[in-house]
């Protein structure tokens, strides 16, 4: 079974607060893989959390 991580902790690892976690959902950004497992916990997989970070440094160190 896939390792899930509550938001607060994705968050974390991402760097941002949680708040900013939960309207990139809304507006369909930052990493995919996450479930609404009730109203107020929603987790993530730790590979797509993972995969997130990495884009987001080969982003940020591609030459432009």
């Amino acid at each position: 079974m896939e390792e899930r991580i509550p938001s607060p902790v994705a968050a974390r690892m991402i760097g941002v607060k949680t708040q900013t976690l939960a309207k990139w959902r809304c507006q369909g950004r930052g990493p995919v893989d996450w479930i609404q497992v009730t109203p107020t916990l929603v987790t993530y997989s730790v590979r797509s959390v993972r995969a997130f970070i990495a884009g987001c440094a080969a982003a940020t160190s591609q030459p432009r």
